[in-house]
């Protein structure tokens, strides 16, 4: 009988997520698939709110789906313009009807593809609605890919601190919206505050006694490998000896010791509704998400800015109109046009921001961005018409899931399909999400 790894030896990372070998086609069937061993993928939801400016969205200058110059508010983004899908034509079919106004019904159907509850929170102009009433993609995903995660997801929220439906975009089910975390020391308790120092600093006794415990189940396992090898074929032992690497590499980002997994210093103190710390508090929040993703912290991440509500100035743009206002404004109003697409931009440098630093940490035979997903929504597409056809989407970061660098133009595809792909690309086997009356399936196009 052929040698076989023993359960026992499955190793577990820190976190306490299991670490599965992989299929070893030499010791199962001919037919069996060998699985090269994966870095942990990683997924963002992001908001912004009150629709775009589409003269200032959309690419210009295109000859093709993969020839054409980005827009003013993606320019920041530009060094990533092969990780981006620029999407057009996407209808929010649910958000037609139901319970509220429509930027209630568009900032609640936008990541969980449902209709509004009953319910007393007023829109502007006087309509009431409840909750959505489903779970929203991010926490579908977490459930399947963050439950062994230390923090199975994490929510970000800047100036997004109204309770109020039209101020949240996670639901972990119907008519349970997850408050985000509204400051960079709210992040830093949820993510760092238990975090252990490492093995060679003041206080790394604990850490030395995990890495012993860790190191010694890693070397069981090499033990075995050994004695399997001659048993397998020159691509299973390719294939396990790619899982050891993987395995060793997460153990290298988890809080033994290493430069970007120490610990990192406690952020300042900011105000969560100032318009002054507003940036401050976007940056860092993103750095520490950074850090959460190298770390292995967390796999699974919202961030919004702002909320439906949007009643906020950007002094630091020299855009001082209120942004709800600014939406609504007329297309004459070329000021409002100016500001609101300086907006988008700096929207888009946060990306930017966040990409930046997810690609100097190496995972793998890649970066921790090389397993990135990222889905940028609004909740309706023009603040002037509060409609829900052409909404303004993007998809970005790794390219393992979807051909990006492109823009594509569909035809009044239900926005439900999208969130099925980004189901199905992280891994969740899901065939509709939300109600499934939307949901034909994955959207067509993208792999």
């Amino acid at each position: 009988m052929s040698p076989r790894l023993s359960r026992r030896n499955v190793l577990r990372a820190a976190s306490g997520a299991a670490m599965a070998l992989p299929f070893l086609p030499s010791l199962l069937s001919r037919t069996a698939r060998a699985q090269a061993a994966a870095s942990p993928k990683r997924f963002v939801t992001m908001y912004t709110p009150n629709g775009v400016i589409h003269e200032g969205w959309w690419p210009t200058a295109v000859a093709s789906e993969s020839s054409f110059e980005l827009s003013e508010s993606h320019a920041p983004l530009k060094a990533y313009k092969d990780r981006l899908l620029v999407l057009g034509g996407l209808e929010m079919k649910v958000a037609a009807e139901g319970p509220g106004g429509p930027h209630q019904r568009g900032i609640g159907a936008l990541f969980t593809n449902t209709q509004l509850g009953e319910g007393v929170f007023v829109d502007g102009c006087g309509r009431t609605a409840g909750w959505a009433t489903g779970v929203s993609v991010d926490q579908r995903i977490a459930n399947v890919i963050g439950v062994d995660s230390p923090v199975a997801s994490l929510q970000l929220g800047v100036r997004a601190t109204e309770n109020d439906v039209q101020g949240r975009i996670s639901y972990a089910g119907p008519g349970s919206p997850l408050p985000p975390l509204s400051t960079p020391l709210d992040v830093y308790t949820q993510v760092f505050d238990k975090f252990l120092p490492p093995p060679s600093s003041p206080g790394g006794d604990a850490a030395k006694a995990l890495l012993a415990q860790r190191k010694s189940v890693l070397d069981a396992v090499a033990k075995e490998f050994g004695a399997l090898s001659p048993q397998l074929g020159a691509q299973d032992r390719q294939t396990l000896d790619q899982h050891l690497t993987l395995v060793r590499d997460v153990e290298r980002r988890l809080s033994l010791g290493i430069a970007e997994c120490q610990k990192p210093d406690v952020p300042a103190t900011l105000d969560p509704v100032s318009e002054v710390d507003m940036p401050a508090i976007a940056e860092l929040s993103l750095d520490l998400l950074s850090l959460a993703f190298a770390c292995d912290r967390t796999r699974v991440a919202s961030f919004e800015i702002s909320t439906a509500l949007n009643r906020i100035r950007y002094p630091w743009l020299s855009s001082m109109g209120e942004g709800h206002t600014l939406s609504h404004s007329g297309a004459s109003d070329m000021n409002a046009k100016t500001q609101l697409i300086a907006r988008q931009a700096w929207h888009a440098g946060l990306i930017t921001r966040l990409f930046d630093r997810l690609g100097t940490v190496t995972e793998g035979e890649g970066t921790v961005l090389d397993n990135t997903l990222l889905f940028w929504g609004n909740e309706v597409s023009m603040g002037t018409t509060h409609t829900h056809d052409n909404m303004p989407f993007v998809v970005a970061g790794g390219t393992w899931a979807f051909r990006t660098g492109r823009y594509l133009k569909y035809q009044g595809n239900s926005h439900a399909d999208l969130l099925v792909s980004l189901l199905n690309a992280m891994g969740v086997a899901d065939t509709t999400i939300g109600n499934a009356a939307f949901c034909t399936g994955p959207l067509p196009g993208l792999v």
